[in-house]
């Protein structure tokens, strides 16, 4: 009888060890394969910043040569640009847990400071001596910048050496583990520190100050790291704070914690708190989607969920973004009919089954405001003929924009079509000035 049992039993359990063997080897194939892409993605961010750097480096150089003011202003275009693809560059590096805002901040100024030189009339406002001197003392010291930067992408190479491993080494802060990109990276923020010397003008320090004091007027008291870890579970929508760690992230006169929570070796989730209030500046859960299950429309109906979870009030979809089975929506508030860009937040949705994969809030954070002066002192007519007479104008609404100095404009904007494309223009609702253009991608107007 027991041999019977056993001839039926042994086909079965071996069938079973196969197909478990069979998932097992599928799930290491899936992870190996995860992680693959994670590392290739880390090391094309940092050669594009390296690339970048090296490239604002140049314009720099540059712009100390050039004698006529029309090349000058597209040498300061330039250099705002390259500015901004090293900031992002830094952002898609595995950074959060380690202090790292003094270089973003310097390559801010950089881009805030050639930004506001370039778009200005150089014939009628020159290049000023004081301003000179600014781009040759960032011209020198962003040189050690750039060498630290070359220096370390060099051990890289030689050691080849894994992002994947600074990860690691920041998350269990193992001191045996090869730590010389952090080591590295470390130098050049301390490096970076030291350039907050520079002479950047009235305007630039007035927006730096301006910056501060949003902080400041945050409301609500400071919050420990366990209340952070709160939060963070709440926002999960978990009933207790296991697994969640917190470390405060900046010293400066903004300080965030930045809360990190490993659910398993697929997924990994990071997320930056105000320290002053504790309010949610972003989140990123990383993990893989497999297959896309839900269209645009149940993937807004799961945003407009999570914001209501998190106590958001009424907002309006403007634009979203459909990449890697994953849409990515932008909303803005509306304030008595009025649309307030200012107060933007950003929510990624995996389309397979609807979970929040990324938020973005700092933008809303900072510039929330309870009440503002929506009046305008041009009619919509008046307003209207300041728009390009060749732009079918298609629609319009009062929108507050942030203007050229970095403070709220009151504007009309005007939806409109030039050929076969489409196009919004702002125009200033109390002195009929032209704010800003920009191009609509044409999914966005058809989908939301």
């Amino acid at each position: 009888m027991y041999r019977r049992i056993a001839a039926v039993l042994f086909p079965v359990t071996l069938v079973a060890l196969i197909g478990v063997g069979v998932w097992g080897f599928q799930e290491n194939q899936d992870k190996n394969s995860m992680l693959i892409k994670a590392e290739n993605q880390y090391q094309r961010a940092f050669h594009d910043l390296n690339f970048h750097m090296d490239q604002l480096q140049d314009e720099l150089g540059k712009s100390l040569a050039l004698n006529t003011r029309r090349q000058l202003s597209t040498c300061m275009t330039n250099v705002w640009r390259l500015s901004a693809s090293a900031r992002n560059d830094l952002g898609q590096l595995p950074l959060t847990m380690m202090p790292f805002d003094k270089t973003e901040q310097f390559l801010s100024k950089i881009g805030d400071f050639t930004y506001r030189v370039g778009v200005r009339d150089l014939d009628r406002k020159p290049l000023t001596d004081k301003e000179y001197n600014t781009l040759r003392n960032l011209y020198d010291r962003s040189n050690t910048v750039q060498k630290d930067l070359q220096k370390v992408q060099s051990e890289v190479l030689k050691k080849d050496l894994r992002w994947m491993d600074v990860e690691l080494a920041q998350a269990s802060e193992d001191k045996v583990m090869d730590n010389t990109i952090i080591d590295g990276f470390k130098k050049v923020d301390k490096v970076s520190e030291g350039l907050s010397e520079v002479d950047w003008g009235s305007t630039i320090n007035n927006l730096e100050a301006h910056q501060r004091q949003k902080y400041k007027n945050l409301k609500g008291n400071h919050v420990s790291p366990a209340e952070v870890k709160e939060k963070v579970a709440d926002v999960l929508d978990r009933t207790d704070t296991k697994g969640i760690k917190v470390v405060l992230n900046r010293e400066g006169d903004v300080q965030t914690y930045t809360a990190r929570l490993n659910k398993n070796e697929n997924r990994e989730l990071n997320a930056e708190i105000t320290k002053k209030g504790g309010y949610l500046l972003s989140m990123i859960y990383d993990r893989p989607v497999k297959k896309a299950k839900l269209n645009l429309d149940q993937a807004q109906a799961q945003a407009i969920q999570f914001l209501d979870h998190l106590g958001y009030p009424e907002m309006e979809a403007i634009s979203y973004d459909e990449v890697g089975k994953m849409a990515t929506f932008t909303f803005v508030r509306r304030q008595n009919d009025v649309v307030i860009y200012p107060e933007k937040v950003g929510v990624k949705v995996a389309m397979d089954n609807g979970e929040i994969v990324g938020f973005q809030a700092d933008e809303y954070v900072f510039n929330h405001r309870e009440s503002r002066d929506l009046k305008p002192k041009l009619s919509k007519a008046e307003a209207r003929k300041n728009v390009n007479p060749r732009l079918k104008t298609e629609e319009s609404q009062l929108a507050v924009i942030f203007g050229d100095k970095g403070k709220e404009v009151l504007c009309y904007e005007f939806m409109g079509k030039l050929g076969k494309s489409r196009y919004r223009v702002f125009i200033n609702a109390q002195n009929g000035d032209e704010e800003f253009v920009e191009k609509v991608k044409e999914e966005d107007v058809e989908q939301l």
